[in-house]
């Protein structure tokens, strides 16, 4: 009996306990407030710098070209050999064609011919001329000479006239056929057209030469001067000054620095690369480069005109494109930009941003577009 009046006194008081204990612990009450980030600013800067670019570079020889027969016929001497230094017009070898000595006999013929009948010609020409002017003369005295026989000597006048002038048009004709075929005899000698070194040999005596197909006969190098060739990048074509000078190095002896000026340019862009075609050249007298090797070229670039630069760690990079944070007003403002050249910190910029603007120097997707921004 008293356990059961305990344990109704406990389901009442222990309901009422609790209700106390809540009553004195009331909650305090929250208050939500946005923080404000505290960013670190930076200026946008306005400069017109040198950068060095890094680009492949390849050096091609002053003057090349294929030496083939312009004449068929056979081989019959070489006087020079793979790596020899030929002057320009020296003999590099000797074609035996029979065939073209006996067409030039032929065309001397000809043309003696041709002289011996205009020579005949002229003098019908000027006998028939002297015989109108008599017969001229003589027809003033009246029934001296009948009109019959004075118009026969006019008709032979002219006929010798127009034999005369096609004797001398058979000799021109065989004249200019006589030069062509002593043109083709004096190609029975193979000469260099300039000053180099044979590089490539692909004849013996006896070969035939002179068909289309075949290989040349030779290959001659100038490369006592070097062409370093660039491919320059679409949007660095507007950037290489005319007196620009190039440092370079070869994979033969890399370290060691050469120096190139430029030259010319071919002042559009090949459709293939989008890239335009530079060419510097480099003194190679002493022989310490040779034609066909690759080069590490860096190109000095500078802009016509100044462009902006901002700090690498400014540049947002994300799915939705590339971005500046811009301080507007205190407010975050995401500008839309295009990137450049880098030079050492900093990179090239263009969009909508001016010089002296101001934009946070560590940016990050965090800060989103007209978020209240503090700098400090």
């Amino acid at each position: 009996m008293i356990k059961r009046i305990l344990n109704i006194r406990l389901a009442i008081f222990l309901p009422a306990l609790i209700i106390a204990v809540a009553c004195q612990h009331k909650p305090e009450a929250v208050t939500e407030t946005n923080s404000v980030p505290t960013v670190e600013m930076t200026l946008v800067r306005s400069l017109q710098p040198s950068i060095p670019i890094v680009l492949p570079g390849e050096l091609k020889a002053w003057n090349k070209t294929n030496i083939v027969a312009k004449v068929k016929g056979y081989v019959g001497k070489v006087s020079v050999d793979r790596g020899a230094l030929v002057r320009k017009g020296q003999t590099l070898a000797v074609l035996e064609a029979p065939e073209v000595v006996a067409e030039l006999n032929h065309a001397k013929a000809r043309a003696a011919s041709a002289h011996a009948s205009v020579i005949e010609q002229r003098a019908k020409r000027q006998a028939s001329r002297l015989t109108y002017k008599r017969i001229v003369e003589t027809s003033k005295t009246d029934g001296a000479v009948s009109a019959n026989e004075m118009d026969m000597a006019y008709a032979r006048m002219m006929a010798d006239s127009a034999l005369a002038e096609a004797a001398s048009q058979n000799l021109q004709a065989a004249e200019a056929q006589l030069v062509s075929q002593s043109q083709l005899v004096n190609y029975l000698e193979v000469r260099a057209p300039f000053d180099g070194t044979i590089t490539e040999r692909n004849i013996s005596p006896g070969d035939l030469v002179g068909s289309e197909s075949a290989k040349p006969l030779f290959i001659l190098e100038d490369r006592s001067k070097l062409r370093l060739t660039i491919a320059v990048p679409e949007n660095l074509s507007n950037s290489i000054e005319d007196k620009s000078v190039v440092t370079f190095s070869v994979q033969a002896d890399p370290l060691k620095k050469y120096a190139a000026k430029f030259a010319r340019s071919s002042n559009t862009l090949q459709e293939s690369n989008r890239s335009m075609i530079a060419e510097f050249d480099f003194d190679n007298q002493e022989g310490a480069l040779k034609a066909g090797m690759y080069a590490e070229v860096r190109l000095p670039i500078q802009r016509s005109k100044a462009t902006l630069f901002v700090p690498k760690t400014s540049v947002i990079h994300s799915t939705e494109g590339v971005f500046l944070v811009k301080i507007n007003n205190g407010d975050a403002e995401w500008v839309n930009i295009q990137q450049g050249n880098s030079l050492d910190s900093l990179v090239e910029v263009f969009g909508a941003i001016e010089a002296g603007e101001k934009i946070v120097k560590l940016a990050n997707e965090e800060l989103r577009n007209g978020q209240p921004l503090k700098s400090n």
